[in-house]
């Protein structure tokens, strides 16, 4: 009886289970806040450091230690979980044309974790943009080539300069990849091993360069391609598909040759997105922006934000399009992003936006992965309007749009007047075919989604 007595007071005296639980659960939510805590407090540390503490701090100074260039080259490895593909020649076919893919293949390749590959697209005319594109950008370029006819022999002689003769030609070898393209009834007059072999065989620079200037209107008067000759629209969509597809990175800038990236945009960016603070946008579905400007014909492009936004001030540089599409390329938070300016080599989101409401015209160009939907091949340059219907897609999908603070991309020097892009005949016809076929078949492809306009 005693006993039993004795083990009665004990257990009156323990705390009943509710107060065990709710006890274990208060201790647990300490500990998940305090780890909570301390993780914020990490990723703001590491947000706001500065190792040098000035303006003077070198741009690539955490590349070129070699600890933290391998730092970031083993987190970037780890977080991006990529695969290199192969860079081989190979011929293909591609909707209606013969694709050269790699018809020439750069001496240096990359993981496809340690940059970004700047994927464009031109006609032989515009390959005087390769080499001032490629002093700002320093890393891969893709570019897909429409080569119809005699302009394939044309456009492998300029290729031929650029790896040849030009004064910065070991940057062309080193970086440039290119990609030929023509419908299947516009060859070439002579077998493709041709022109393949051509390429790297050794070149008198005086007949190239005289070559070069004439086939660019550098001697006074630019010849009629074949493209102009036999009036076919320029297949823009194509390039853009094939240069992206083919770039060798995770990471690509998909944009228009004549549009130069700011310098250091690329150590900036990685250092970015390597950060804790950024993960998040790895895991949904996001691309970088970059706020696009023209300046005047006389006007160098600007190496850095504070020389574009002197141009700016003075009025000798403007936004995008501002004389012929406006809401096209401004970028939301435009005005707050011309106060944002940075003394140091740093790179974040300023703003993160969806592409509708104000922004529903928007043509947003931006750092995105060959993940993202294709362009439609059937739209051409001469109609216009011809990215709008991958950034409705796009819309529908969610994408968020993550407006970059420190980078930013300049149109070769010249202010396009609305005169010079308007093609009315072209934009009715295929704004008309967009919204009456193209809407339809994404609307049964994807869906559709409020807000959301083609």
């Amino acid at each position: 009886m005693t006993a039993f007595n004795n083990t009665a007071n004990y257990k009156s005296l323990r705390p009943n289970d509710g107060e065990m639980i709710a006890r274990r659960s208060t201790v647990l939510r300490t500990v998940l806040l305090l780890v909570i805590v301390f993780f914020v407090l990490f990723c703001l540390l590491g947000y706001y450091y500065n190792p040098a503490g000035d303006r003077n701090y070198a741009p690539n100074q955490y590349l070129t230690e070699g600890a933290s260039h391998e730092a970031l080259l083993r987190r970037l490895k780890t977080i991006l979980n990529c695969n290199s593909p192969s860079n081989g020649y190979q011929l293909e076919m591609h909707g209606n044309h013969y694709l050269l893919r790699n018809f020439y293949a750069p001496r240096r390749t990359f993981n496809c974790y340690e940059t970004i590959t700047y994927t464009t697209h031109a006609d032989y005319t515009f390959l005087d943009n390769v080499v001032p594109l490629l002093e700002r950008w320093l890393a891969p370029i893709s570019i897909a080539l429409y080569a119809p006819g005699k302009d394939f022999g044309r456009s492998v002689a300029l290729i031929q300069y650029l790896l040849h003769c030009h004064q910065e030609s070991s940057l062309v070898q080193e970086y440039v990849s290119f990609h030929v393209y023509f419908e299947f009834e516009h060859l070439p007059s002579r077998p493709v091993s041709y022109y393949r072999d051509k390429i790297t065989d050794p070149l008198d620079c005086t007949n190239a360069t005289i070559a070069w200037n004439t086939l660019l209107g550098n001697s006074g008067e630019l010849l009629d391609t074949f493209r102009a000759s036999n009036n076919l629209t320029y297949p823009v969509n194509v390039g853009r598909n094939v240069a992206r597809s083919s770039a060798m990175t995770h990471f690509v800038l998909a944009s228009d040759i004549e549009l130069y990236p700011s310098p250091n945009f690329i150590p900036m960016f990685l250092r970015m997105i390597a950060h804790p603070f950024y993960q998040y946008t790895l895991h949904s579905a996001s691309v970088y922006v970059l706020p696009v400007f023209e300046v005047a014909e006389d006007v160098p492009a600007p190496t850095d934000k504070a020389q574009l936004l002197e141009l700016l001030e003075r009025g000798d540089a403007i936004k995008f399009h501002a004389n012929i599409c406006s809401n096209c390329h401004t970028v939301p938070g435009y005005a707050e992003w011309l106060t944002a300016f940075k003394y140091d080599y740093t790179m974040d989101i300023h703003v993160t936006s969806k592409r509708e409401g104000t922004y529903v015209s928007w043509e947003p160009i931006y750092v995105g992965t060959k993940q993202e939907p294709e362009y439609d091949e059937r739209l051409s340059w001469e109609g216009k309007a011809d990215k709008m219907t991958q950034g409705y897609i796009m819309c529908i999908l969610g994408y968020d749009f993550h407006v970059l603070d420190n980078g930013f991309l300049v149109h070769r020097p010249g202010i396009k007047t609305m005169a010079q892009a308007n093609r009315p005949p072209q934009q009715a016809k295929q704004r008309s075919f967009m919204r009456k076929t193209i809407a339809r078949e994404i609307a049964a492809l994807y869906g559709t989604r409020a807000g959301c306009k083609i």
